[in-house]
């Protein structure tokens, strides 16, 4: 047992274990992104959030905007 945390203490050894695990992560979130149409569809929505008007983002439940100030209507004080 001793012998691998001695493996593990060479720096050469510890870069292509991190490699090998970066590479997984990196597939296994490719994996995820894309392997699914329902889920690669609804993320293809999301990246367009940025990019929507505030008006289309506020609900009707909710009269305040962004800010925390009530809106008020052209006329009202």
């Amino acid at each position: 047992m001793n012998d691998i945390f001695e493996w593990f203490m060479v720096m050469a050894n510890n870069k292509a274990v991190t490699l090998i695990i970066f590479v997984v992560t990196f597939l296994a979130i490719i994996f995820y992104v894309y392997g699914s149409k329902k889920r690669s569809a609804r993320l293809e929505e999301y990246r367009n959030i940025p990019f929507l008007d505030d008006e289309q983002q506020s609900s009707p439940s909710h009269p305040e905007g962004k800010s925390g100030e009530p809106s008020h209507k052209k006329g009202e004080k």
